[in-house]
Protein backbone atom coordinates (compact mmCIF):
# COMPACT_ATOMS: atom_id res chain seq x y z
CA UNK A 1 0.00 0.00 0.00
CA UNK A 2 1.38 3.43 -0.66
CA UNK A 3 1.90 5.65 1.87
CA UNK A 4 1.19 9.21 2.64
CA UNK A 5 3.31 11.15 5.03
CA UNK A 6 1.86 14.82 4.74
CA UNK A 7 5.73 15.61 4.06
CA UNK A 8 5.59 17.44 0.90
CA UNK A 9 8.52 16.97 -1.77
CA UNK A 10 9.87 20.25 -2.72
CA UNK A 11 11.75 21.00 -5.93
CA UNK A 12 14.97 20.05 -4.05
CA UNK A 13 17.81 20.70 -6.84
CA UNK A 14 19.88 23.36 -7.65
CA UNK A 15 17.04 25.23 -9.60
CA UNK A 16 18.88 27.55 -12.28
CA UNK A 17 17.92 31.49 -11.03
CA UNK A 18 16.61 33.75 -13.82
CA UNK A 19 16.22 37.32 -13.34
CA UNK A 20 15.19 38.38 -16.52
CA UNK A 21 12.66 37.10 -19.64
CA UNK A 22 14.39 33.97 -21.59
CA UNK A 23 15.86 35.47 -24.68
CA UNK A 24 14.27 34.10 -27.82
CA UNK A 25 15.58 31.66 -30.11
CA UNK A 26 17.07 28.23 -29.38
CA UNK A 27 17.44 27.62 -25.69
CA UNK A 28 19.81 25.91 -23.45
CA UNK A 29 19.56 23.05 -21.36
CA UNK A 30 19.44 25.73 -18.35
CA UNK A 31 17.07 27.66 -19.99
CA UNK A 32 14.75 24.95 -20.69
CA UNK A 33 15.16 23.60 -17.17
CA UNK A 34 14.59 27.70 -15.43
CA UNK A 35 11.46 27.76 -18.14
CA UNK A 36 10.06 24.43 -16.73
CA UNK A 37 10.73 25.45 -12.89
CA UNK A 38 8.02 28.82 -13.63
CA UNK A 39 5.77 26.60 -15.95
CA UNK A 40 5.82 24.03 -12.97
CA UNK A 41 4.85 26.41 -10.76
CA UNK A 42 2.24 28.48 -12.71
CA UNK A 43 0.36 24.82 -13.25
CA UNK A 44 1.07 23.79 -16.73
CA UNK A 45 2.43 20.59 -16.32
CA UNK A 46 2.62 19.57 -19.97
CA UNK A 47 4.72 22.27 -20.53
CA UNK A 48 6.67 22.11 -18.15
CA UNK A 49 7.34 18.21 -18.73
CA UNK A 50 8.20 18.97 -21.92
CA UNK A 51 10.80 21.28 -21.07
CA UNK A 52 12.35 19.01 -18.54
CA UNK A 53 12.56 16.45 -21.41
CA UNK A 54 14.50 19.02 -23.87
CA UNK A 55 16.92 20.02 -21.00
CA UNK A 56 17.65 16.57 -20.71
CA UNK A 57 17.99 15.79 -24.31
CA UNK A 58 20.22 18.95 -25.05
CA UNK A 59 22.73 17.85 -22.08
CA UNK A 60 22.37 14.16 -20.50
CA UNK A 61 25.38 13.88 -19.14
CA UNK A 62 24.27 16.48 -16.56
CA UNK A 63 22.61 14.41 -13.10
CA UNK A 64 20.53 18.13 -11.96
CA UNK A 65 18.36 18.04 -15.02
CA UNK A 66 17.61 14.14 -13.97
CA UNK A 67 17.12 15.21 -10.21
CA UNK A 68 15.05 18.32 -11.95
CA UNK A 69 12.37 15.84 -13.82
CA UNK A 70 12.56 14.09 -11.01
CA UNK A 71 11.75 16.06 -8.23
CA UNK A 72 8.53 17.43 -10.72
CA UNK A 73 7.80 13.45 -11.20
CA UNK A 74 7.62 13.26 -7.33
CA UNK A 75 5.29 16.56 -7.32
CA UNK A 76 3.27 14.64 -9.43
CA UNK A 77 2.98 11.94 -7.87
CA UNK A 78 4.59 9.55 -10.61
CA UNK A 79 6.52 7.79 -8.20
CA UNK A 80 8.03 4.93 -10.51
CA UNK A 81 9.14 7.93 -13.08
CA UNK A 82 10.89 9.75 -10.65
CA UNK A 83 12.46 6.61 -9.20
CA UNK A 84 13.82 5.74 -12.35
CA UNK A 85 15.29 9.75 -12.60
CA UNK A 86 16.85 9.50 -9.11
CA UNK A 87 18.29 5.97 -10.37
CA UNK A 88 19.81 7.72 -13.22
CA UNK A 89 21.02 10.92 -11.46
CA UNK A 90 22.96 8.59 -9.03
CA UNK A 91 24.52 6.57 -11.80
CA UNK A 92 26.08 10.48 -12.87
CA UNK A 93 26.72 11.38 -9.26
CA UNK A 94 26.77 8.51 -7.25
CA UNK A 95 27.45 10.52 -3.42
CA UNK A 96 24.74 12.78 -3.59
CA UNK A 97 23.32 11.97 -0.83
CA UNK A 98 20.27 13.83 -1.22
CA UNK A 99 19.43 12.43 -4.50
CA UNK A 100 19.51 9.06 -2.28
CA UNK A 101 17.33 10.56 0.36
CA UNK A 102 14.94 11.65 -2.12
CA UNK A 103 15.17 8.32 -4.27
CA UNK A 104 14.17 6.74 -0.63
CA UNK A 105 11.14 8.53 -0.53
CA UNK A 106 10.17 7.94 -3.73
CA UNK A 107 10.51 4.30 -3.25
CA UNK A 108 8.39 4.52 0.60
CA UNK A 109 5.42 6.06 -1.34
CA UNK A 110 5.75 3.18 -3.65
CA UNK A 111 5.42 0.71 -0.94
CA UNK A 112 9.16 -0.51 -2.36
CA UNK A 113 10.28 -0.86 1.70
CA UNK A 114 13.00 -2.61 0.77
CA UNK A 115 14.55 -0.58 -2.01
CA UNK A 116 13.85 2.86 0.74
CA UNK A 117 15.41 0.67 3.45
CA UNK A 118 18.46 0.59 1.90
CA UNK A 119 18.72 4.55 0.73
CA UNK A 120 17.63 5.70 4.31
CA UNK A 121 20.52 3.70 5.52
CA UNK A 122 23.17 4.84 2.84
CA UNK A 123 22.21 8.42 3.79
CA UNK A 124 22.23 7.46 7.74
CA UNK A 125 26.12 5.96 7.24
CA UNK A 126 27.63 9.11 5.89
CA UNK A 127 25.01 11.30 8.27
CA UNK A 128 23.88 9.57 11.47
CA UNK A 129 22.13 12.51 12.86
CA UNK A 130 19.66 12.96 9.45
CA UNK A 131 16.95 12.82 11.29
CA UNK A 132 14.27 12.65 8.66
CA UNK A 133 16.02 9.62 7.45
CA UNK A 134 15.77 8.14 11.10
CA UNK A 135 11.83 9.16 11.21
CA UNK A 136 11.26 7.13 7.79
CA UNK A 137 13.40 4.29 8.49
CA UNK A 138 12.42 3.28 12.03
CA UNK A 139 8.73 3.76 10.05
CA UNK A 140 9.89 0.83 7.56
CA UNK A 141 11.50 -1.18 10.30
CA UNK A 142 8.16 -1.20 11.47
CA UNK A 143 6.35 -1.84 8.62
CA UNK A 144 8.31 -4.61 8.35
CA UNK A 145 7.96 -5.91 12.32
CA UNK A 146 11.32 -4.96 12.62
CA UNK A 147 10.76 -3.97 16.02
CA UNK A 148 13.96 -4.01 17.45
CA UNK A 149 15.60 -1.32 14.66
CA UNK A 150 12.62 0.42 14.67
CA UNK A 151 13.09 1.25 18.61
CA UNK A 152 16.61 1.87 18.13
CA UNK A 153 16.08 4.54 15.58
CA UNK A 154 13.51 6.27 17.39
CA UNK A 155 15.96 5.93 20.94
CA UNK A 156 17.92 8.20 18.51
CA UNK A 157 15.20 10.49 17.55
CA UNK A 158 14.41 11.08 21.20
CA UNK A 159 18.00 11.64 22.65
CA UNK A 160 18.24 14.58 19.59
CA UNK A 161 14.83 16.16 20.44
CA UNK A 162 13.69 14.50 23.98
CA UNK A 163 10.01 16.32 23.60
CA UNK A 164 9.33 14.74 20.53
CA UNK A 165 6.16 13.09 21.41
CA UNK A 166 4.99 11.33 18.31
CA UNK A 167 8.51 9.57 18.75
CA UNK A 168 7.97 8.59 22.02
CA UNK A 169 4.23 7.15 21.20
CA UNK A 170 5.90 5.26 18.49
CA UNK A 171 8.50 3.56 20.10
CA UNK A 172 5.93 2.43 22.97
CA UNK A 173 4.23 0.58 20.21
CA UNK A 174 7.13 -0.79 19.21
CA UNK A 175 8.20 -1.90 22.86
CA UNK A 176 4.55 -3.05 23.17
CA UNK A 177 5.41 -5.72 20.16
CA UNK A 178 8.50 -6.28 21.83
CA UNK A 179 6.39 -7.65 25.14
CA UNK A 180 8.43 -5.06 27.16
CA UNK A 181 5.10 -3.93 28.68
CA UNK A 182 7.33 -1.50 31.41
CA UNK A 183 9.15 0.43 28.68
CA UNK A 184 5.80 0.38 26.60
CA UNK A 185 4.18 1.93 29.36
CA UNK A 186 7.12 4.33 30.42
CA UNK A 187 6.90 5.87 26.37
CA UNK A 188 3.27 6.16 26.89
CA UNK A 189 3.41 8.19 29.66
CA UNK A 190 6.02 10.61 27.82
CA UNK A 191 4.19 10.81 24.68
CA UNK A 192 1.19 12.05 26.83
CA UNK A 193 2.61 14.44 28.83
CA UNK A 194 3.81 15.72 25.37
CA UNK A 195 0.70 15.15 23.84
CA UNK A 196 -2.21 15.05 26.21
CA UNK A 197 -5.04 12.64 25.24
CA UNK A 198 -3.65 11.18 22.44
CA UNK A 199 -6.00 8.13 21.56
CA UNK A 200 -3.44 6.04 20.17
CA UNK A 201 -0.73 6.00 23.42
CA UNK A 202 -3.83 5.75 25.78
CA UNK A 203 -4.90 2.48 23.67
CA UNK A 204 -1.52 1.30 23.99
CA UNK A 205 -0.67 2.16 27.31
CA UNK A 206 -3.94 0.08 28.05
CA UNK A 207 -3.00 -2.96 26.43
CA UNK A 208 0.71 -2.88 28.03
CA UNK A 209 -1.38 -2.36 31.42
CA UNK A 210 -3.46 -5.45 30.54
CA UNK A 211 -0.29 -7.47 30.23
CA UNK A 212 1.16 -6.31 33.90
CA UNK A 213 -1.76 -7.13 35.65
CA UNK A 214 -2.55 -3.34 35.73
CA UNK A 215 -6.70 -4.08 35.65
CA UNK A 216 -8.09 -0.12 37.01
CA UNK A 217 -4.97 1.73 35.35
CA UNK A 218 -5.97 -0.14 32.14
CA UNK A 219 -10.02 0.69 32.55
CA UNK A 220 -9.31 4.34 33.18
CA UNK A 221 -6.97 4.53 29.73
CA UNK A 222 -10.35 2.78 27.77
CA UNK A 223 -12.61 4.95 29.94
CA UNK A 224 -10.59 8.33 28.20
CA UNK A 225 -10.40 6.73 25.17
CA UNK A 226 -14.19 5.91 25.22
CA UNK A 227 -14.84 9.46 26.57
CA UNK A 228 -13.18 10.50 24.02
CA UNK A 229 -14.64 8.31 20.86
CA UNK A 230 -17.41 6.21 21.71
CA UNK A 231 -17.39 4.30 18.82
CA UNK A 232 -13.76 2.98 18.82
CA UNK A 233 -14.79 -0.87 19.06
CA UNK A 234 -10.96 -2.35 20.06
CA UNK A 235 -11.73 -0.06 23.11
CA UNK A 236 -14.83 -1.15 23.22
CA UNK A 237 -13.57 -4.99 23.25
CA UNK A 238 -10.91 -4.54 25.51
CA UNK A 239 -12.64 -2.80 27.99
CA UNK A 240 -15.53 -5.46 28.13
CA UNK A 241 -12.86 -8.23 28.77
CA UNK A 242 -11.67 -6.04 31.37
CA UNK A 243 -15.44 -6.02 33.05
CA UNK A 244 -15.39 -9.36 32.95
CA UNK A 245 -12.15 -10.28 34.43
CA UNK A 246 -13.01 -7.86 37.73
CA UNK A 247 -17.01 -9.92 37.55
CA UNK A 248 -18.30 -6.41 36.73
CA UNK A 249 -20.72 -8.51 34.34
CA UNK A 250 -23.15 -6.18 33.86
CA UNK A 251 -20.63 -3.50 32.64
CA UNK A 252 -19.26 -6.39 30.04
CA UNK A 253 -22.29 -7.19 28.54
CA UNK A 254 -23.54 -3.50 27.74
CA UNK A 255 -19.77 -3.37 26.02
CA UNK A 256 -20.22 -6.65 24.36
CA UNK A 257 -23.62 -5.24 23.43
CA UNK A 258 -22.28 -2.33 21.59
CA UNK A 259 -19.13 -3.63 20.30
CA UNK A 260 -21.57 -6.30 18.63
CA UNK A 261 -23.50 -3.32 17.23
CA UNK A 262 -20.40 -2.11 15.72
CA UNK A 263 -19.25 -5.45 14.53
CA UNK A 264 -22.37 -7.75 14.56
CA UNK A 265 -20.23 -10.84 12.63
CA UNK A 266 -17.43 -11.01 15.17
CA UNK A 267 -18.08 -14.55 17.20
CA UNK A 268 -15.50 -13.61 20.32
CA UNK A 269 -17.82 -11.03 21.03
CA UNK A 270 -21.02 -13.36 21.29
CA UNK A 271 -18.79 -15.50 23.26
CA UNK A 272 -17.64 -13.17 25.49
CA UNK A 273 -20.90 -12.00 26.22
CA UNK A 274 -22.57 -15.18 26.92
CA UNK A 275 -19.73 -15.88 29.81
CA UNK A 276 -20.49 -12.84 31.39
CA UNK A 277 -24.10 -13.85 30.96
CA UNK A 278 -23.50 -17.30 32.19
CA UNK A 279 -21.05 -15.86 35.14
CA UNK A 280 -24.86 -13.82 35.68
CA UNK A 281 -26.54 -16.76 35.93
CA UNK A 282 -28.33 -16.03 32.55
CA UNK A 283 -28.09 -19.37 31.25
CA UNK A 284 -30.69 -18.67 28.30
CA UNK A 285 -29.01 -15.79 27.11
CA UNK A 286 -25.72 -16.94 26.99
CA UNK A 287 -26.96 -20.43 25.37
CA UNK A 288 -28.05 -17.97 22.62
CA UNK A 289 -25.03 -15.84 22.24
CA UNK A 290 -22.57 -19.45 22.37
CA UNK A 291 -25.54 -20.73 19.09
CA UNK A 292 -24.04 -17.92 17.16
CA UNK A 293 -20.86 -17.88 17.89
CA UNK A 294 -20.96 -21.38 16.82
CA UNK A 295 -22.83 -20.28 13.84
CA UNK A 296 -20.24 -17.48 12.87
CA UNK A 297 -16.93 -19.64 13.61
CA UNK A 298 -18.37 -23.57 13.91
CA UNK A 299 -14.78 -24.80 14.54
CA UNK A 300 -14.51 -23.07 17.88
CA UNK A 301 -14.18 -25.54 20.16
CA UNK A 302 -14.53 -23.15 23.35
CA UNK A 303 -18.28 -22.18 21.91
CA UNK A 304 -18.89 -26.20 21.93
CA UNK A 305 -17.50 -26.48 25.08
CA UNK A 306 -19.74 -23.58 27.00
CA UNK A 307 -22.52 -24.84 25.13
CA UNK A 308 -22.57 -28.19 26.04
CA UNK A 309 -21.85 -27.31 29.65
CA UNK A 310 -25.42 -25.44 29.48
CA UNK A 311 -27.22 -28.37 27.89
CA UNK A 312 -26.03 -30.48 30.50
CA UNK A 313 -26.96 -28.45 33.28
CA UNK A 314 -30.34 -28.17 32.02
CA UNK A 315 -30.63 -31.95 31.69
CA UNK A 316 -30.72 -31.70 28.08
CA UNK A 317 -28.38 -34.44 27.35
CA UNK A 318 -29.13 -35.31 23.47
CA UNK A 319 -27.90 -31.31 22.27
CA UNK A 320 -24.95 -32.05 24.69
CA UNK A 321 -24.11 -34.94 22.90
CA UNK A 322 -24.04 -33.66 19.60
CA UNK A 323 -22.25 -31.14 20.81
CA UNK A 324 -18.83 -33.03 22.24
CA UNK A 325 -19.74 -35.30 18.82
CA UNK A 326 -18.88 -31.95 17.00
CA UNK A 327 -15.92 -31.53 19.36
CA UNK A 328 -14.85 -34.87 18.92
CA UNK A 329 -14.87 -33.85 15.11
CA UNK A 330 -12.32 -31.73 15.53
CA UNK A 331 -10.16 -33.12 18.28
CA UNK A 332 -10.71 -36.97 17.47
CA UNK A 333 -7.76 -38.34 20.11
CA UNK A 334 -9.14 -35.88 23.16
CA UNK A 335 -9.69 -38.86 25.46
CA UNK A 336 -11.25 -36.29 27.93
CA UNK A 337 -13.87 -35.73 25.57
CA UNK A 338 -14.74 -39.05 24.36
CA UNK A 339 -15.13 -39.93 28.36
CA UNK A 340 -17.55 -36.59 28.68
CA UNK A 341 -19.52 -38.04 26.17
CA UNK A 342 -19.59 -41.71 27.02
CA UNK A 343 -20.70 -40.59 30.78
CA UNK A 344 -23.87 -38.53 28.45
CA UNK A 345 -24.80 -41.51 26.70
CA UNK A 346 -25.13 -43.57 30.03
CA UNK A 347 -27.14 -40.96 31.31
CA UNK A 348 -29.72 -41.72 27.92
CA UNK A 349 -29.27 -45.37 28.78
CA UNK A 350 -27.39 -45.50 24.74
CA UNK A 351 -25.16 -48.18 26.31
CA UNK A 352 -23.60 -49.58 23.00
CA UNK A 353 -22.40 -45.86 21.91
CA UNK A 354 -21.02 -45.31 25.61
CA UNK A 355 -19.37 -48.55 25.51
CA UNK A 356 -17.65 -47.63 22.19
CA UNK A 357 -16.37 -44.74 23.52
CA UNK A 358 -14.76 -46.78 26.81
CA UNK A 359 -13.21 -48.86 24.57
CA UNK A 360 -11.92 -46.20 22.45
CA UNK A 361 -10.30 -45.19 24.87
CA UNK A 362 -9.32 -48.10 26.87
CA UNK A 363 -7.36 -49.43 23.45
CA UNK A 364 -4.91 -46.92 23.96
CA UNK A 365 -5.10 -46.12 27.98
CA UNK A 366 -5.76 -50.19 29.31
CA UNK A 367 -5.19 -48.89 33.35
CA UNK A 368 -7.81 -45.88 32.43
CA UNK A 369 -10.19 -46.03 36.04
CA UNK A 370 -13.01 -43.70 34.71
CA UNK A 371 -13.16 -46.15 31.41
CA UNK A 372 -12.56 -48.95 33.14
CA UNK A 373 -15.92 -47.78 35.69
CA UNK A 374 -17.97 -46.44 32.91
CA UNK A 375 -17.69 -49.94 30.94
CA UNK A 376 -18.31 -51.40 34.39
CA UNK A 377 -21.75 -49.26 34.64
CA UNK A 378 -22.33 -49.68 30.52
CA UNK A 379 -22.43 -53.63 31.17
CA UNK A 380 -24.53 -53.88 33.92
CA UNK A 381 -27.10 -51.40 32.35
CA UNK A 382 -27.14 -54.09 29.56
CA UNK A 383 -27.80 -56.73 31.91
CA UNK A 384 -24.29 -58.10 32.16
CA UNK A 385 -23.88 -57.86 35.71
CA UNK A 386 -20.43 -60.14 36.28
CA UNK A 387 -19.17 -58.64 33.42
CA UNK A 388 -19.89 -55.37 34.37
CA UNK A 389 -18.73 -55.95 38.11
CA UNK A 390 -15.36 -57.49 37.02
CA UNK A 391 -14.69 -54.00 35.11
CA UNK A 392 -15.23 -51.76 38.27
CA UNK A 393 -13.14 -53.97 40.66
CA UNK A 394 -10.59 -53.73 38.43
CA UNK A 395 -11.19 -49.71 38.56
CA UNK A 396 -11.26 -50.02 42.15
CA UNK A 397 -7.81 -51.80 42.46
CA UNK A 398 -5.76 -49.20 40.01
CA UNK A 399 -8.11 -46.10 41.28
CA UNK A 400 -5.72 -43.94 43.73
CA UNK A 401 -7.89 -41.42 44.42
CA UNK A 402 -10.40 -42.02 47.52
CA UNK A 403 -13.65 -40.32 46.46
CA UNK A 404 -13.38 -42.19 42.80
CA UNK A 405 -12.75 -45.45 44.75
CA UNK A 406 -16.20 -44.20 46.87
CA UNK A 407 -17.90 -43.34 44.00
CA UNK A 408 -16.91 -47.33 42.39
CA UNK A 409 -17.98 -49.08 45.18
CA UNK A 410 -21.16 -47.32 45.09
CA UNK A 411 -21.76 -48.48 41.51
CA UNK A 412 -20.89 -52.02 42.64
CA UNK A 413 -23.73 -51.88 45.35
CA UNK A 414 -26.08 -50.53 42.91
CA UNK A 415 -25.79 -53.24 40.70
CA UNK A 416 -25.96 -55.79 43.18
CA UNK A 417 -22.77 -56.93 43.96
CA UNK A 418 -20.41 -55.78 46.58
CA UNK A 419 -16.66 -55.40 45.74
CA UNK A 420 -15.30 -58.88 44.33
CA UNK A 421 -12.67 -60.74 46.58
Amino acid sequence: MKKSFGFSISLILAWIATSGPVASGEMGPEECAARAIQLAKGGNQTEALADFDKAIRLAPEKPIHYRNRAAFYALTKHWDKAIADYSKALKLENNDLGTRFNRGYAYLQNGQLDEALADFSAVLKAQPDHERALRYRGYIYAEKKEFAQAAEDLTQLIKRNPKDGPSYKARGDANLVLQKWNDAIADYDKALQLIPNDLGALSGRALAYLHTGEKDKELADLDAVLAAKPADFDALKMRAQVHSEKGENESAIADYSKAIELKSDDASLYSGRGFAELKKGDKTAALEDFSKGIELKPDQTAYYTARSYIYTSQGDFPKAIDDFTRLLALNPDDKDLRLKRASLYLKVNETNEALADYEKVLANDARNVIALAGRGEALAKQGHRRAGAEALQQALQIASDPKKKVEIEAKLREIGVGPLQ
